[in-house]
């Protein structure tokens, strides 16, 4: 179905992403855990010192917001106390106004007449005065020692002078509010309005006192501020409420506080139920009184605190989102480049001088420039490698084409030799022969270079092989030769021609000419670390036939190779042991 093949085709696609993702995430992680890729620091790395360039250029922005939030917040501070302030003289406006108004009334009742003589006429014009204020509930004068000498509505009590707000008015020069109190005439909450009286001589002569309805300035209060916004009170001078919009919420909030320390300042206090408040006080003029208000803290900085928040967490915030897209961005903008160029430089060292690095058209530009770097580094290595094979394969065949004529003109060199045996006399045809045999041994060896692959390296097993073919050939000598030797043993050319000959003169001293059945002899080598070790064994013993200890030729060999030769002889076997290093000094091992 076709719907099945487009399911199939998407399915495929994303394993296929998926296993390139985990692919270079291998690369990437394997690159980072080479000895090369360890940072050797804390930041030795493109990341993180980008990341402390970034975070050293944000801090100062950041930590400026976070000192403006400090400064927000003390100005906060400052502008709800002045905004408290002013709340607070506003609601006690309408209260200073019912002070001052009492206060004009007693002025203008202590010049009447009938009031200061307390004639029979003084009641009436008490009564007259009350029913005109409003807020009034009685008006009386009081003599010098407290007796109630007339009064605006009938007094149950003649006498008023032990109370405490009478005993200190009378050291005031002035107008005063008394406490709160209860009427003894009303029956109501008042505060008591005193306006002392002098005579002539300035010797305290009584008073005016007016009965102030409480409960008038609780509403008036009330109305400037309502309880749902706040709590304002009015507090004298001992601490004590005066009057209040809440009484139990402001008994909660200033009872037993020094008011008068708040001028300057918000105080906090918390209710019955442990919600917080802030609050703030103010002097009412002129009458001894100040009136304190008090707001919910959480709706008085509730944008403060937000914008205060905002001020700290926003540098946060900022700091870290900076660091995560910085850490995004070097992945995106830098890593993945890095990666890319380095399995280009990869490809490049395979000898692959043919790839072109076709994404780095996506990379910024200065990738680009690297890229195209690269790029022309490998065409120029290119280049120079053909040159150095070309100079190579010259080389080599020169050298091989020397190889084939020092083999050619040894092979006429034997030829010679053996037209020329036949005219040797008996007793010298054996040493002529050896030379005969030394001669091709040398164009052997010359035969191996030419046809060896590798110009600078012979293989030992080949050599060899090719030299026990020849000593079994040799017409005086009756030997089998064996080779037991790895494909992998390999010495340098120069060490070729020596070894040839030690062979030789080894295999021709264990052998002899006139023996009735061949002598077995097995040629071991090994490369024992950095040490070439060769053992020649014969299958018959020396019978005193085994000369080397007095031939110079092969010792000669043998140091001419940096080493010695060592005989073993026993009743049946016979063998000769050389070792030598497998590289000379100032070769490469």
């Amino acid at each position: 179905m076709p719907g099945c093949g487009r399911v199939w085709t998407e399915l495929c696609m994303s394993s296929r992403r998926r296993a390139l993702v985990e692919a270079w995430g291998r690369e990437r992680a394997a690159i980072f855990a080479s000895a090369v890729g360890q940072p050797r620091s804390l930041l030795d790395s493109v990341r993180r010192r980008l990341m402390l360039v970034i975070l050293i250029a944000v801090l100062p922005l950041a930590s400026a917001c976070m000192l403006q939030g400090l400064l927000q917040l003390r100005r906060a501070g400052e502008d709800a106390q002045q905004s408290l302030v002013q709340s607070a003289a506003a609601a006690a406006a309408s209260a200073r106004n019912i002070f001052s108004s009492a206060e004009n009334v007693l002025q203008a009742l202590k010049n009447a007449n009938d009031v200061r003589d307390a004639n029979a006429d003084c009641q009436a014009t008490l009564a007259g005065a009350n029913l005109s204020v409003l807020f009034s509930s009685n008006i009386a004068y009081i003599d010098k020692n407290g007796q109630v000498l007339c009064s605006a509505l009938p007094q149950t009590q003649s006498s008023v002078g032990d109370r405490k707000w009478w005993l200190a008015a009378r050291n005031e020069r002035g107008f005063t509010i008394g406490p709160r109190q209860i009427s003894p005439v009303t029956r109501s909450d008042i505060l008591v309005g005193i306006l002392p009286l002098f005579g002539a001589d300035g010797v305290f002569d009584g008073a005016l006192a007016m009965a102030i309805n409480a409960a008038s300035l609780d509403n008036l209060l009330r109305e400037a501020v309502p309880p749902s916004v706040g709590v304002v009170a009015l507090i004298n001078d001992k601490g004590v409420q005066v009057a209040s919009n809440a009484a139990d919420a402001a008994s909660q909030l200033f009872d037993g506080r020094t008011i008068d320390n708040y001028m300057e300042r918000l105080g906090e206090a918390k209710d019955a139920q442990g919600r917080a408040w802030s609050f703030a006080a103010a002097p009412l003029e002129r009458h001894g009184l100040f009136v304190a208000i008090a707001r919910p803290t959480a709706d008085l900085f509730r944008w403060t605190t937000f914008h205060v928040l905002l001020g700290f967490v926003l540098p946060v915030v900022m700091v870290v989102f900076t660091l995560v897209a910085m850490w995004l961005a070097t992945d995106r903008i830098v890593l993945q480049w890095l990666l890319y160029i380095r399995r280009v430089t990869v490809v490049y060292a395979q000898g692959h001088y043919g790839f072109r690095p076709t994404r780095m058209h996506r990379a910024p530009s200065e990738f680009r420039v690297l890229g195209h770097a690269i790029e022309d580094m490998a065409l120029a290595v290119r280049e120079r490698d053909n040159r150095l094979r070309e100079g190579l394969a010259e080389k080599t065949a020169l050298v091989r084409e020397i190889h084939h004529r020092i083999k050619n003109s040894l092979q006429v060199v034997v030829s010679l030799l053996s037209l020329y045996g036949a005219g040797v006399a008996p007793a010298d045809r054996p040493r002529f022969e050896r030379l005969r045999v030394r001669m091709n041994s040398l164009a052997v060896v010359h035969r191996v270079f030419y046809e060896a692959a590798e110009g600078s390296e012979v293989r030992v097993r080949e050599l060899l092989r090719e030299l026990a073919v020849l000593l079994e050939g040799a017409s005086d000598r009756s030997a089998a030769v064996l080779v037991e030797a790895g494909d992998e043993i390999t010495l340098p050319t120069d060490f070729a021609v020596p070894l040839a000959l030690l062979v030789t003169e080894i295999v021709m001293a264990l052998t002899r000419p006139d023996a009735a059945r061949p002598v077995r002899i097995t040629l071991k080598a090994a490369l024992q670390g950095g040490t070439f070790e060769l053992v020649a064994e014969a299958s018959e013993p020396a019978e005193g036939r085994l000369d080397v200890g007095k031939a110079d030729l092969a010792h000669g060999f043998a140091g001419q190779l940096g080493g010695s030769v060592l005989v073993e002889e026993a009743e049946d076997c016979a063998r000769i042991r050389t070792a030598f290093p497998a590289r000379k000094r100032g070769m490469a091992g």
